[in-house]
C-alpha cells in the first residue's frame, strides 16, 4: 500500500531510553507475549499522545558464517564472494530486537495489527562475517492517517564507530472500523519482465529458518487462515531479498549501495511472479538507479515495488 498523509505525528519525548539485551527473545516467546497483550493494547492512538524515545541495543554480535550461507541459497545470492554478507541479510538481525520492542511497555500499538508496508536499507560499504557488529533499534515515528496509524523503525549496524549499514522499517495498523476498501485500478506502467521467479509452498518455511522470522501466516495454510488469509504467505522481506539478488548479479555491486521498496499485495504460496526493471544513470550523483517490481506472472498484479542506487 501506498503511504497514506499524515493527519497528525505523535510526539517523542526524550531523553531517550536505552535498553541493553545480550540476546534477542525466542519469537517462541514473542509471539506469546504479543497474544497475552493484544487484548489490552488499540490499534489506534490519540493523535495529542506522547510517546518516550527509546532505542534498544544488543552489542558484539558475531555473524553467523552458516546461516548467512544458508540464507544466500534461499535468497538466490551467488555465493561469491563468501565472506560478504548480503546486504538484505543485515536486516535480519534486528528481527528478534523488533519483536521485543513491539511487545515492550514502551510501545503503544497492538502488536499483532502490524503490517510492514516499507523497507529501505543503505549499505556504507560491504560487511564481512569476520566483522563484530553493534546493532540498536529506535521509534523513529508515529503517524496517525485516515485508514490507521504508521510507526517507523530506525535500525543501524555499527563496526566499531563505523555507521556500515542503517534501515527504516514501516509499520500499518489499520484503524478499527476502518475496514480495506476497493479502489479503482488506476492506469499504471508495467516494467517489462526480465526474469520469472518461482515461489514454492515451502519458502516461507526456508526463509523463517534463516531470518528467523517464523511469523505464523507465513509457515503454513493452516495458521495463515487465523490471521484472515486464505492461504500462507511469502515474507516481504524474503521477495524483496530475491529481487536484490537478481539485480546484484546483473549489476555486479561491490559498494555503497541503497534500496528503497513498499511492499503490495501479499504473494499467495505457492506463485510465478515476474521481476521487471529498467536502470538509467544519475552522472550528477555518480549513481546507477535501477527501478524494479515483482508482479503476479499472469494477473500482473504488483507485489513489489522499489528503486536501487549504487555508486558508479
Amino acid at each position: 500500500m501506498e503511504n497514506q498523509a499524515p493527519i497528525s505525528r505523535v510526539t517523542l519525548t526524550g531523553p531517550e531510553t536505552i535498553v541493553r539485551v545480550n540476546e534477542p527473545p525466542s519469537m517462541g516467546y514473542v509471539f506469546l507475549k504479543a497474544l497475552m497483550i493484544a487484548p489490552f493494547r488499540s490499534k489506534s492512538i490519540a493523535g495529542n499522545a506522547r510517546v518516550n524515545q527509546t532505542r534498544i541495543v544488543m552489542e558484539s554480535v558475531l555473524p553467523d558464517p552458516e546461516r548467512i550461507q544458508r540464507y544466500k541459497i534461499v535468497c538466490g545470492f551467488s555465493q561469491d564472494p563468501d565472506d560478504i554478507i548480503p546486504v538484505s541479510y543485515l536486516q535480519t538481525l534486528f528481527i528478534g530486537l523488533l519483536g521485543k520492542f513491539i511487545t515492550s511497555s514502551f510501545f503503544p500499538i497492538n502488536p499483532l495489527g502490524l503490517i510492514q508496508t516499507y523497507q529501505s536499507f543503505e549499505q556504507k560499504r560491504p560487511v564481512s562475517i569476520h566483522e563484530t557488529l553493534d546493532l540498536s533499534c529506535s521509534l523513529a515515528g508515529i503517524r496517525k492517517t485516515e485508514k490507521g496509524v504508521e510507526t517507523e523503525f530506525s535500525l543501524e549496524v555499527m563496526s566499531g564507530d563505523e555507521l556500515v549499514w542503517q534501515g527504516i522499517s514501516t509499520y500499518f495498523t489499520r484503524s478499527p472500523g476502518n475496514e480495506k476498501k476497493k479502489t479503482k485500478k488506476k492506469d499504471e506502467k508495467i516494467l517489462d519482465p526480465k526474469e520469472i521467479i518461482l515461489v514454492p509452498a515451502g519458502t516461507g518455511r526456508q526463509y523463517a529458518g534463516v531470518s528467523g522470522d517464523y511469523n505464523p501466516h507465513h509457515l503454513f495454510t493452516m495458521t495463515a487462515k487465523l490471521f484472515g488469509f486464505k492461504s500462507a504467505i511469502a515474507h516481504g522481506m524474503w521477495s524483496l531479498a530475491r529481487v536484490v539478488a537478481s539485480l546484484d548479479k546483473q549489476f555486479k555491486f561491490s559498494g555503497a549501495l541503497r534500496v528503497d521498496a513498499g511492499f503490495k499485495r501479499p504473494i499467495f504460496m505457492p506463485a510465478t511472479t515476474a521481476l521487471g526493471y529498467e536502470s538509467g544513470i544519475d552522472r550528477e550523483n555518480d549513481k546507477t538507479i535501477v527501478d524494479f517490481e515483482l508482479r503476479d506472472e499472469q494477473q500482473k498484479i504488483p507485489h513489489l515495488k522499489g528503486r536501487l542506487l549504487v555508486d558508479i
